[in-house]
């Protein structure tokens, strides 16, 4: 089997699609062939990939605008999309076809939009509400990636639940499998003890605000704690560093930038409680990431980080900075809820695999094409 995907809105390898893109292609191509259609700039990433065959396309394509609207009624009718036997578009709320001429399978991961309203400039709602709406339905079926988006696709978007099926992502456990350094975190000049949020710096979406004045509530008990973020600057990242820059503990908020994979293991490792305030997610792999790590984690009470998190997180409303900070220091100081946490969590994380992913995207190809 030869299967066409799109590689479009791979984002330079720096977000959580990029995350989702690189290891469904790579465990794809354990499994059939693939023809990849990618940026020039980001084919490095799938360069020597086995079974993976690139179709380039010059980095002026990249342009979010055009590139929606070249994704959606132009690539469907390159000869790249045609020759295939099967379509998958792991990025299909960002990149979609108008049109499928072969059996095809669409992930879906958030519908952000209509959770929180200032995330996206008007264009990009627009999208979302006008072409998106229209040609989701023509995909053979919808990989959802948590019951959470199923749910917001059924209730925004007039498509038969029978086309959706709930197909939970994996995390990568070996990049996590290094044993702790402090030598190799003190690289990034961050030392313990610390709470951590690993997002890129969005605003109003990711929730930063909140976390910094929870963070300000903590009580002087965790006056040597610093609130660590790592992830890069995107749209709203300005009011999230002034927010920082006004706090009275701005000396202890520390913003890494893009942290590279070598690095992740130790800085999970080294926090003492992962913090995930997000106001909307699709699923939220670092949640898995720091479980598997075995740190407590808290995260808001909304979307999916509730589904994914189970009995091993505590939850809070992200609205509201106190409960953040109690939950936090909830998590810190009783030593007994903290181990529980961290056991519940190594059990939770068993559950999540790309493998699991991959063949259920490969069983859906197969009865789409049984069935044509």
């Amino acid at each position: 089997m030869k299967i066409f995907v799109s590689a479009m809105a791979f984002d330079s390898g720096r977000s959580g699609i990029s995350n989702y893109i690189y290891n469904v292609v790579s465990g794809l191509a354990k499994k059939a062939k693939i023809e990849l259609a990618v940026l020039s700039s980001d084919a490095k990433f799938f360069e020597g990939m086995e079974n993976v065959e690139l179709v380039k396309y010059p980095d002026f394509f990249g342009c979010p605008a055009f590139n929606a609207l070249w994704h959606l009624f132009v690539l469907p009718f390159r000869p790249a999309a045609g020759k295939c036997d099967c379509i998958f578009l792991p990025a299909a709320n960002r990149r979609l076809f108008s049109w499928f001429s072969r059996p095809s399978v669409a992930t879906f991961h958030d519908l952000s939009q209509f959770h929180v309203s200032e995330k996206y400039d008007r264009l990009r709602v627009w999208y979302v509400f006008k072409f998106l709406r229209k040609f989701l339905n023509r995909a053979d079926k919808i990989c959802a990636i948590s019951k959470s988006t199923e749910d917001d696709i059924l209730k925004y978007y007039n498509i038969d639940k029978s086309r959706i099926f709930v197909n939970y992502n994996g995390f990568d456990r070996k990049r996590l499998d290094t044993e702790y350094s402090p030598e190799k975190l003190a690289e990034l000049r961050v030392e313990p003890p610390y709470i951590l949020y690993i997002s890129r710096i969005e605003h109003p979406g990711k929730n930063h605000l909140n976390l910094i004045k929870a963070f300000e509530q903590l009580n002087d008990h965790y006056s040597e704690y610093q609130l660590v973020f790592a992830g890069s600057d995107w749209s709203g990242a300005r009011a999230v560093r002034e927010a920082a820059e006004r706090s009275e503990k701005k000396e202890r908020i520390n913003f890494l930038g893009f942290v590279e994979d070598s690095y992740l293991p130790q800085l999970y490792k080294g926090a003492s409680v992962y913090a995930f305030p997000s106001f909307c997610e699709g699923f939220g792999i670092p949640l898995l990431e720091a479980m598997y790590c075995g740190i407590p984690c808290v995260c808001s009470e909304n979307t999916s980080l509730e589904e994914i998190g189970g009995d091993a997180v505590l939850l809070f409303d992200p609205k509201n900075p106190q409960e953040i900070a109690e939950k936090i220091e909830l998590a810190v100081k009783d030593e007994k809820l903290s181990s529980e946490l961290i056991e519940k969590g190594k059990k939770r994380v068993e559950d999540f695999s790309w493998e699991k992913h991959v063949e259920s995207i490969l069983d859906q190809f197969t009865n789409i094409r049984s069935r044509k």
